[in-house]
């Protein structure tokens, strides 16, 4: 096997699963005609504009660091959860 793949932390093949996930449900979903993620996004912003914008902003800024970990809602629940 490849150093690259060996290499990988359970995270990076997180990662690759919800890369997959997507692009494979996208694929699906423009086949069936069914509505895209992006599509849905937009639903969700008609709808509930605030908090759409809220999410999308929080996911990114926890994913990007930018929330202080004490302060993180999803850093905090996932400290709390694992085992000591």
């Amino acid at each position: 096997m490849c150093d690259r793949f060996r290499d990988m932390r359970p995270a990076d093949w997180a990662w690759v699963g919800v890369g997959v996930a997507v692009l494979t449900y996208e694929a699906i979903a423009a086949r069936s005609e069914w509505e895209l993620l992006s599509e849905a996004v937009d639903r969700y912003r008609e709808a509930h504009p605030w908090l759409t914008v809220g999410v999308v902003g929080y996911l990114a800024a926890h994913l990007t660091r930018l929330i202080p970990r004490p302060l993180d809602p999803l850093h905090v629940v996932g400290t709390r959860l694992s085992p000591k």
